[in-house]
């Protein structure tokens, strides 16, 4: 039996479906009121044909603001447990429990600045092949849910992460490349590999001796992910919003860089930090 431990918090639908459906009602209400007016009431025909389409006009409002709410209904709700989160799947019916340290990749996307994050989401899957779980702004208090995962996919794959490479393994993050439309979605779009070592750091396009890199710097606000040398000439460059476990890639390479990861055959290596 799966130990999920206590349950922490609920996202469901946002608040924004409260917001709509109050809308809907008073809408509704308001129209059924001008719809009936004439039938209590001694009116011109003037006057009662523009009740009538007035009325008629809100219910309308309402039945779109209907479509509207079942439009950004979220068809993926969650439950946050203390080791793993539950998935709730609207389109079928079913549910799955996800530990953390099944949690293999995250995708970030960053939406337009105008919307101040609201269009910010996230992706995770366990496994290359398997189905991208979203959590997009729809989701009630998404935020919170997306940098938990974050911070738990650190956690737990962090120490084992930093042991494969001081035993000399190479670890890979996939990328996506941007060589398709720019409207495409970013599930279609094709991938790379960047492999990180002890020593190096290599994609197709470029290769970093791990020690050389001096300075790791983040925007996440423009979307860039840049490496510098000591003298402060850039080694190597991404797009943050490009990467795979990003944030997991970033916390490796602030402690390799801290701590000087040495050549795994250094003799004078006994043991991985963690």
């Amino acid at each position: 039996m799966i130990d999920k431990g206590q349950m922490l918090s609920r996202h469901d639908f946002s608040k924004v479906n409260w917001g709509i459906l109050a809308a809907v009602a008073l809408l509704f209400t308001l129209g059924a009121a001008l719809l009936l007016m004439p039938l209590l009431s001694n009116m011109e025909d003037r006057n009662i044909l523009t009740l009538l389409q007035t009325g008629a006009a809100i219910i309308v409002l309402g039945g779109i603001l209907l479509a509207v709410r079942q439009y950004l209904r979220p068809m993926l709700t969650y439950r946050l447990y203390e080791h793993g989160v539950r998935v709730l799947d609207h389109r079928n019916h079913k549910e799955r429990f996800i530990a953390f340290e099944k949690i293999a990749d995250i995708y970030r996307s960053h939406g337009s600045r105008l919307l101040g994050g609201l269009s910010d989401t996230m992706a995770f899957r366990t496994t290359e092949a398997a189905f991208w779980y979203s959590i997009k702004s729809n989701v009630s208090h998404s935020r919170q849910l997306i940098e938990t995962l974050i911070q738990q996919q650190i956690q737990q794959r962090g120490p084992l992460a930093l042991n494969a490479l001081y035993q000399g393994d190479k670890l890979t993050f996939g990328y996506l490349n941007s060589g398709r439309g720019w409207f495409d979605p970013w599930r279609v779009k094709p991938t790379q590999t960047l492999r990180l070592s002890a020593t190096t750091l290599s994609t197709a396009q470029a290769q970093v001796q791990i020690e050389k890199i001096h300075r790791l710097e983040k925007n996440t606000q423009r979307g860039t992910l840049r490496l510098f040398d000591l003298q402060g000439n850039e080694l190597f460059s991404l797009c943050y919003y490009s990467l795979f476990s990003a944030d997991l890639f970033i916390a490796l390479m602030e402690h390799m860089i801290g701590n000087r990861i040495p050549a795994y055959n250094n003799p004078a290596m006994t043991r991985p930090p963690y």
